[in-house]
């Protein structure tokens, strides 16, 4: 059973229904952390109950909703189209996830900006129950923007008198143009003056959620791009990755990164093509500056990184150098199952698990050996597995080495690799100058990569440079500022430097920001010892297991207080990792040295120096060594492993 239902039938009671579906719809998981599609939605709401149907044209909304010229070129300018799209898909997503029909239906049709209201309706008495709901569509606005409709759609009422529309429109068009006329005259355009930006989590807009680390991905990767403009401040990843589905407003978030404008977009895959679609807004005024949208199949997807990075850098009047134009117009044709496990291994990497990252790298060389991202990414599972002691030393650093001279000659313009290469020459061979050189060149290709600055201060402090190391661990938290892993990092740093509170309150941040608990055992473990709070370092310790570098800091704990046979009780354990690994020969020294064994513990730096062991890169600045340091042996170790006297 259908009824028609006219402009001015449309009761308070109809309207309130309305605009409590739209507040469904808009608390909806479908637009969840999309602010500028529920934005777009409620007004166009608005305008069609309002029966304001001239306001519902793509020039009035991209005036009204993004700040553009009355008449600005709408064939050259997206914005409205890309939005709407947005909204469409948003909305049939909403459509999908109930298990009931709504009382109230609100479509967005193709074509047209107008919304489209269905009523549910009941049977008359003595008709049979029809097993999908009977539905009224409302149909409240004259021929606006028309599209072309099946025999089946609903019909298209006639509109009010014409001579009483056209006054309507005329006036209302009038000013709306009056209005913005003003507004231009008010604050006259000028290019945004942006140096900072952050972009957010692209959302995932294909039907299945498995495909997040998709969208993901291809964030990381466009955060990467653009992070190669040195005249931009980009934000890192782990940061803006924290905005995922959040409620919070684009001038929140802005507020928060203190970054000018923010790049928010959308993925969606079909049938072996990716659509991207990106929009750059002006955190200042919350006002849309450029919006685009990208279709490509899968073997190009990545290059389209760079196109979005070039066209974002053209928009806020960037001006690039020949080094950087270079890098984002090159071409790049990637096998695309290695691109899907390339991202599946980034997607593992960033919940802390090289282990099952280091799995698809591998897989991904395989699919496509000149992949210089997937090596590269190869080589830092590597990095991370020799370095938290789950590979031996020699092995994974020399992997590393291998993997990031492989993707430096596939493509030298990346700083990944470089980075990679000099942390292998550092902790295998204790070459500093190398490490030196390679992050230079890491840092000249993206001074904007958190990473290549966090290794940088890493650097620094282990030649025990303090005050330049804590300046860089300041610049990485700019970079990287809601980011619990940053100021886990940065507790490290100010361990190392021995500025034991400031560590415990940058512990106490990265508590209040989303993380894994097992990220804070062994900072705070550290951390407690030198505050001579042992028993809570050594609580902590013991929640890591029966892992090298855990056991050497618990040893030392149990000496340094007192507890002398619990200590002895550890070296055993730490023999048997020896003989499995070869890792631990430097933990043993941290043992005797909390019991001020000093023989012994030189003993045992002889015998890390012997097998190159990566714990010696600590040796000028680990607090459990300070009992050693008077003694003349330890000077000429430090020299020897080419650290400075």
């Amino acid at each position: 059973m259908s009824e028609e239902w006219k402009p001015d039938l449309l009761d308070v009671k109809r309207t309130a229904s309305v605009r409590r579906a739209l507040q469904d719809i808009l608390a909806s998981d479908a637009f969840r952390g999309g602010k500028r599609a529920q934005d777009f939605l409620q007004l166009v709401v608005d305008h069609a109950l309002a029966c304001r149907f001239d306001s519902l044209r793509e020039r009035m909304l991209g005036a009204e909703m993004f700040g553009r010229p009355v008449d600005y070129d709408t064939a050259n300018d997206a914005v409205v189209r890309v939005k709407a799209t947005e909204v469409r898909k948003r909305l049939a997503q909403y459509s999908q996830s109930l298990s009931v029909p709504p009382k109230v239906r609100i479509e967005l049709p193709t074509g047209t900006y107008v919304p489209q209201f269905y009523f549910e309706t009941l049977a008359p008495p003595g008709k049979a129950v029809s097993a999908e709901p009977d539905t009224v569509p409302l149909q409240i606005a004259p021929s606006v923007e028309p599209v072309a409709t099946s025999p089946a759609s609903p019909r298209i009422l006639s509109p009010r008198p014409l001579r009483l529309t056209l006054l309507v429109a005329g006036c209302a068009l009038l000013a709306v143009i009056g209005y913005f006329a003003v507004q231009r005259w008010r604050h006259p355009s000028s290019a945004p003056q942006i140096r900072s930006i952050a972009i957010l989590p692209l959302q995932n807009l294909s039907s299945d959620p498995t495909q997040d680390y998709f969208a993901d991905g291809l964030t990381e990767e466009l955060t990467t791009e653009l992070g190669q403009v040195n005249a931009l401040r980009v934000i890192s990843r782990t940061s803006t990755m924290t905005y995922k589905g959040t409620r919070k407003t684009l001038p929140e978030i802005a507020s928060e990164l203190h970054v000018d404008a923010i790049v928010e977009g959308s993925v969606e895959r079909e049938d072996g093509h990716v659509r991207i679609t990106t929009q750059l807004i002006d955190s200042k005024t919350d006002q849309h500056i450029w919006a685009h949208t990208y279709n490509r199949d899968m073997t190009s997807v990545l290059e389209l990184q760079s196109e979005v990075a070039r066209a974002i850098a053209d928009q806020i009047r960037i001006q690039l150098t020949p080094a950087e134009e270079a890098r984002l117009n090159r071409t790049q044709h990637i096998n695309p199952q290695a691109v899907e496990l390339y991202l599946q291994g980034r997607q593992r990497e960033n919940v802390a698990d090289p282990k099952a990252a280091l799995d698809y790298f591998q897989q991904a060389v395989a699919k496509d050996p000149n992949y210089p991202a997937a090596h590269s990414a190869l080589a830092n599972a590597y990095g991370w597995m020799g370095e938290a002691g789950w590979m031996p030393y020699a092995e994974a650093f020399s992997r590393q080495r291998a993997e990031a001279l492989k993707a430096i000659a596939l493509d030298d313009s990346s700083p990944e690799p470089h980075l990679e290469l000099g942390a292998a020459a550092m902790d295998q061979n204790w070459d500093w100058s190398t490490q030196k050189q390679e992050l230079q060149r890491a840092l000249d290709l993206n001074p904007n990569s958190e990473a290549v600055v966090e290794a940088y201060a890493g650097y620094l402090m282990r030649l025990g440079k303090a005050d330049e190391a804590l300046a860089e661990t300041e610049l990485s938290l700019q970079l990287d500022p809601v980011s619990s892993r940053s100021f886990l990092t940065a507790a490290f740093m100010s361990y190392f430097c021995r500025r034991y509170d400031l560590a415990l309150n940058q512990m106490r941040q990265a508590a209040a920001l989303e993380h894994k608990p097992d990220e804070s055992f062994f900072p705070l473990g550290v951390i407690y010892v030198e505050k001579g709070r042992y028993d809570e370092g050594i609580q902590e310790f013991q929640k890591i297991g029966d892992l090298p570098h855990a056991l050497g800091h618990l040893g030392n704990a149990y000496a340094r207080s007192g507890r002398v046979e619990e200590a002895r009780a550890i070296l055993p354990k730490l023999m048997q990792h020896i003989q499995k690994t070869g890792i631990g020969r430097y933990e043993i020294a941290l043992v005797y040295a909390g019991l001020k064994d000093k023989d012994n513990a030189f003993t045992w730096l002889e015998k890390a120096y012997e097998a190159r062991d990566k714990g010696l890169t600590y040796l000028k600045v680990d607090p459990c060594l300070d009992p050693l340091r008077a003694d003349p042996r330890f000077k000429d170790l430090e020299k020897r492993v080419g650290l400075p006297v």
